[in-house]
């Protein structure tokens, strides 16, 4: 298959390019520079130099591609998501160039479409499982992947595939954020805000790339929720840190120190979402190979 994908440098792109390679597909990554072009042909991937604010560029980089995977992102580091026009890019790259990319698609005749949310527009459901026949309770950083979702469901509706797959938080050894963590951890502090009982939703990242290519090869269009087997409390959360880090216990910081870090904007990953991965697992047999994060985070602190 001919696969087009944007973010293929990213945490969740590296990965997907990976296993398509080793699956025989021949993918076209968009090359936004000079830097990442020549990255990508050091590679020896099929390189597109373009843009998502471009659509001229996008028609002729989708041309005789079968599926498109948009995996571009631009999330701010936790220093910067309290400003609001932090998340300008990411809500232009969410929104512009979802329905940029979704347009060129279609004219250009792709058939499939594949783009990652995430699971945090769900509301605060306390111990009840969610998945996606739950509506979403958006915030003003959410709308954006919203925006994006929609434009998904119009290339449904011309008769095309369209898939959402709604991720959770990505951990693992190449997640900066995870790295972060354990490292807070072996000084004693647990980085995990929200009430002892909330759930949070994760997902190892080589599990959710095999999500990616395992939708292109046998998801029907519609929305997935793709997470670990096994959601942990927050209390769970920061005890499996504290294995991972080698210490009994771990100090958790208040919530209120998360407000005043990343902004009231991002209170959303402080809700209890307990989210179930049972439709896309019963629609394509994908199973994580890391099922939980008390054992993916003992993995994380030993794999270089």
């Amino acid at each position: 298959m001919n696969v087009f994908v944007t973010g293929a440098t990213g945490v969740l792109g590296k990965p997907v390019s990976r296993l398509l390679i080793d699956g025989g597909h021949h993918i076209r990554v968009l090359a936004r520079n000079a830097s990442n072009e020549s990255r990508f042909r050091s590679t020896g991937l099929a390189v597109f130099r373009g843009s998502l604010f471009e659509p001229p560029s996008l028609r002729r980089g989708v041309k005789g591609c079968d599926a498109v995977l948009h995996l571009a992102t631009r999330i701010p580091p936790l220093n910067q998501a309290s400003r609001r026009a932090a998340w300008d890019e990411n809500d232009r790259i969410r929104s512009e160039g979802t329905r940029n990319l979704v347009a060129a698609a279609l004219e250009a005749g792709v058939s499939t479409f594949i783009y990652p949310s995430v699971v945090f527009v769900y509301p605060d459901r306390g111990d009840e499982w969610i998945d996606s026949s739950i509506p979403p309770e958006p915030s003003a950083i959410l709308q954006s992947t919203l925006t994006a979702e929609a434009e998904v469901e119009q290339f449904t509706r011309t008769g095309h595939r369209g898939i959402v797959l709604r991720m959770g938080s990505f951990y693992g050894p190449t997640a900066g954020n995870t790295q972060y963590m354990l490292r807070m951890a072996r000084y004693g502090i647990a980085m995990v805000f929200g009430r002892c009982e909330a759930y949070q939703p994760l997902i190892w990242v080589d599990d959710a790339a095999l999500a990616v290519v395992d939708a292109l090869s046998r998801a029907t269009a519609g929305i997935y929720d793709i997470v670990d087997d096994e959601p942990l409390q927050r209390r769970e959360l920061a005890a499996a840190l504290a294995g991972a880090a080698g210490r009994r216990r771990l100090f958790r910081p208040p919530t209120i120190l998360f407000r005043f870090l990343a902004g009231k904007d991002l209170m959303f990953l402080t809700r209890s979402q307990r989210v179930s991965n049972d439709k896309f697992k019963r629609e394509t047999g994908w199973s994580p190979m890391v099922a939980s994060a008390r054992y993916g985070l003992r993995l994380s602190a030993i794999e270089p």
